[in-house]
């Protein structure tokens, strides 16, 4: 394991520790793994759209690019994100949905539309993520679980709990936020205990009675890939409009 990046990820849980409000975490730190995953549970269902404003920024191995972004989501699946360039002039827009991927491009009137899977984020974006993936790295709802996965370690780490999977293709880590029951960190491993995925969330921010990560962080360390998502502004269970009227005379390649 990387040293460095075990390092830093241990740094960012003991500052998150530290933010947290004592007297509320004294209470409530003896509870169930039942109750802290039904609060968890809770939290996220009470996200039910998303508007908000930013910078988004995805490094890899070929490139790294770093923009700012409108982003609007309804849960359970549907996604429109903007980019802008300088001046707020759009540059890109992304719709997402579970049947379909479209990307237009502002500057040369020309839209890819596909299939919302792994490839095609690959391709346009340089990151292997999945469609739920990407929703919840807006949403910061990380905490998947599968029929296959049983728990081997249930504990109160300082002011989170920190719950260890073992799953068919390794295991998984979860530290969830003891005041907030947010799930501010999350680490998926290999059978050879190689981890292929951190997700941390920070600068928690309450908005409608629901706590939202202001900055959320998406790292593929075996591939050197990443993405994080920096909220500017932020608002919860507004209206929202996913949809995108592609222009008359754009030039669509299907893929």
């Amino acid at each position: 394991m990387n040293v460095c990046r075990w390092t830093i990820f241990v740094l960012v849980f003991t500052f998150l520790s530290g933010c947290t409000s004592t007297r509320k975490i004294t209470r409530e730190m003896n509870l169930s793994l039942d109750e802290v995953l039904r609060r968890v549970h809770e939290r996220n269902t009470k996200i039910q759209t998303i508007k908000g404003d930013g910078t988004i920024t995805v490094e890899s191995p070929e490139t790294s690019n770093s923009g700012s972004f409108d982003v609007y989501l309804q849960k359970p699946d549907s996604l429109r994100l903007e980019f802008r360039g300088p001046f707020g002039i759009r540059v890109g827009t992304l719709t997402l949905s579970r049947e379909q991927f479209l990307f237009y491009n502002w500057r040369e009137n020309v839209a890819v539309v596909g299939k919302a899977d792994g490839k095609m984020f690959a391709s346009m974006f340089k990151l292997k993520m999945k469609f739920d993936e990407v929703i919840n790295a807006f949403t910061g709802e990380f905490s998947s679980t599968s029929d296959g996965d049983s728990v081997v370690r249930y504990s109160i780490e300082s002011d989170y709990y920190l719950v260890k999977y073992r799953t068919p293709d390794g295991a998984k880590e979860i530290y969830i936020d003891g005041n907030e029951f947010v799930v501010t960190g999350y680490r998926e491993f290999n059978n050879d205990g190689e981890v292929t995925l951190t997700a941390i969330a920070d600068q928690l921010d309450n908005e409608e009675d629901v706590t939202i990560p202001r900055l959320l962080r998406v790292i593929f360390p075996t591939e050197r890939r990443s993405v994080t998502i920096a909220y500017d502004d932020v608002e919860i269970n507004v209206p929202v409009q996913c949809s995108f009227n592609l222009p008359p005379k754009a030039e669509v390649i299907h893929r």
